[in-house]
């Protein structure tokens, strides 16, 4: 039986830098070679002035897990 996992992580953010899209992806490619695959961004309706906010924004991520019988 396969089970999934989720786990939420902020986003790459400086408040000085007005985009933060080369940090963003380089980040989710290496959660994605541990298994990890982004379901949205903002997972709790959080409001935030743009991309260019002023805090970090949440990822939502999610990953399949093995329950260990090896089915």
């Amino acid at each position: 039986m396969t089970r999934v996992e989720y786990r939420v992580e902020l986003a790459p953010f400086h408040p000085d830098e007005e985009t933060h899209r080369p940090e963003l992806l380089a980040r989710l490619n290496e959660l994605g070679r541990e298994g990890w695959r982004l379901v949205t961004m903002n997972p709790l309706g959080r409001s935030h002035g743009g991309w260019a906010g002023t805090s970090p924004v949440p990822m939502l991520l999610v990953r399949e897990t093995s329950d260990g019988s090896g089915k």
